[in-house]
């Protein structure tokens, strides 16, 4: 995941909350006999570009006088 992370910009934990709290997050596949999940890069990086973002409000531009 760290590799992962690192190729699309953000830290291992973003990409893990991301991963958990996300249903459509691509899911990871396990080679046999090997107990670490491995994500086909170009799946995420493809899911990560298309996601749907949705960002606060800027509380600097407001004018609450």
């Amino acid at each position: 995941m760290s590799t992962l992370a690192t190729e699309l910009g953000v830290s291992r934990q973003a990409l893990h909350t991301w991963r958990r709290t996300h249903d459509d997050f691509p899911q990871p596949q396990r080679q046999p006999g090997s107990t670490r999940d491995q994500w086909d890069v170009e799946e995420v990086r493809r899911y990560w570009q298309n996601r749907d973002l949705r960002p606060g409000s800027r509380t600097d531009l407001r004018d609450d006088e």
